[in-house]
C-alpha cells in the first residue's frame, strides 16, 4: 500500500508490544505482513493473527461437532511506514515491557507521520486475541497439545491476559536504531526517498 498523499514523516518510531510466548501453549501467532517492509499500514489494520484449533466448549459433543481453526486479528495502533514486520515474542513474560527505555531488538515497528494522533492502547491491539484465548481457555488448563508444557492455572491465565492487555505501544527516536532500515528502504523503494531525506 502506497503512502497517502500529504503525509510527512517525523523522527519517531512506534513499537508494538511483544506477545507473551505463553499464548503458544495452545495456539500460535502468525504475521500477516511478512516480507512487506516499507509499505503503508493504516491504524486498525490487521498485522498478525492468533490461531487456535479446537472447540469453544470442552464437552464431547462440542469437540465432535464444532472443532475447527479459530482466529483473531492483532491490530496496528497507529498509521505509519512499516519497518520491522514480525511481532516479537516475550519468552519471559511482559512484566518489564512498560518500563523499557531502550528500543527492543526485533519487534513490530512503524515510522510515524509527524502529525499522527496518540496511539491506540495495548488493550485495543490485543483485544481480539485475548477474547479468543479466553473463549478457548479450557485448552490452557490442560497440558499443552504441542509442547512439553504443563497446564496453566486459572490465576496464571488471568495474569497472562492482564499483562498482555496492559502492555502499551512505545515510541522511540528513529535514529540511530533504525538507520539500516531507512538505508534499505531508499535502496529497495526509491520512491520513498523524498519521505526519508531527514533520516540519515
Amino acid at each position: 500500500m502506497i503512502v497517502p498523499t500529504g503525509i510527512t514523516f517525523g523522527d519517531k518510531v512506534l513499537v508494538v508490544p511483544d506477545y507473551s510466548a505463553d499464548f503458544t501453549h495452545s495456539g500460535e501467532v502468525v504475521s500477516l505482513l511478512e516480507r512487506q517492509n516499507y509499505r503503508w499500514v493504516q491504524r486498525g489494520d490487521p498485522i498478525a493473527e492468533f490461531r487456535i484449533s479446537g472447540s469453544p466448549s470442552d464437552s464431547f459433543l462440542s469437540r465432535l461437532t464444532s472443532t475447527k481453526l479459530h482466529s483473531a486479528v492483532i491490530r496496528s495502533p497507529v498509521s505509519g511506514l512499516l519497518l520491522h514486520t514480525a511481532l516479537g515474542s516475550a519468552l519471559s513474560g511482559l512484566e518489564r515491557w512498560n518500563a523499557q527505555t531502550e528500543p527492543p531488538g526485533a519487534s513490530f515497528a512503524l515510522l510515524l507521520p509527524d502529525d499522527e494522533p496518540k496511539a491506540e492502547s495495548g488493550e485495543y491491539v490485543f483485544a481480539d486475541m485475548c477474547r479468543l484465548a479466553c473463549d478457548m481457555r479450557h485448552y490452557y488448563f490442560k497440558s499443552s497439545r504441542y509442547w512439553s508444557r504443563g497446564a496453566v492455572s486459572p490465576e496464571e491465565f488471568k495474569t497472562l491476559l492482564q499483562q498482555q492487555s496492559s502492555a502499551q505501544p512505545k515510541v522511540f527516536d528513529a535514529m540511530p536504531r533504525w538507520l539500516e532500515y531507512f538505508d534499505e528502504a531508499r535502496t529497495r523503494k526509491p520512491e520513498l526517498r523524498p519521505y526519508l531525506k531527514h533520516l540519515r
